[in-house]
């Protein structure tokens, strides 16, 4: 019976850039994104929102500008931190140092507003996701 390479334990103690996702407790502390044919590392306390447009991530950091994110929302969102990011419905990763407040939309739902002005997405909290917000919005 042959020896199987992958069954073999590593020798290194260094953890590899990609296994940082696989360590528990491990946030990001940066993000690679695209400004053009740039590739940028932005630091995640500088990301106010994080959306998608048509199968697409952006990016918007403090100082309102965009950037692109060749993953999806899902994975970007097991990478940081859930007491300062908020699946705010399936568009939507919001940071809570940008999270001016929120007031009441349609009756049930909860229209939020960040401390950055003239975004162009809208975001809806939805009835059921509500009061998960005003918790995260308050313990965190």
């Amino acid at each position: 019976m042959g020896k199987n390479k992958s069954c073999l334990p590593r020798i290194s103690n260094r953890p590899k850039l990609n296994d940082m996702e696989k360590i528990p407790g491990t946030k990001k502390k940066r993000l690679i994104v695209k400004h053009g044919a740039e590739n940028i590392a932005l630091w995640v306390a500088d990301i106010a929102l994080l959306y998608t447009q048509e199968r697409n991530v952006c990016v918007i950091d403090k100082f309102s500008k965009r950037y692109c994110l060749n993953r999806n929302l899902s994975e970007v969102q097991e990478e940081l931190d859930e007491q300062i990011f908020f699946r705010a419905n399936r568009q939507h990763l919001l940071n809570i140092n940008f999270v001016k407040g929120f007031r009441v939309h349609e009756n049930v739902k909860l229209k939020v507003d960040l401390t950055l002005d003239g975004l162009e997405p809208t975001i809806i909290i939805s009835q059921e996701t509500a009061p998960h917000f005003k918790k995260w919005l308050c313990e965190s």
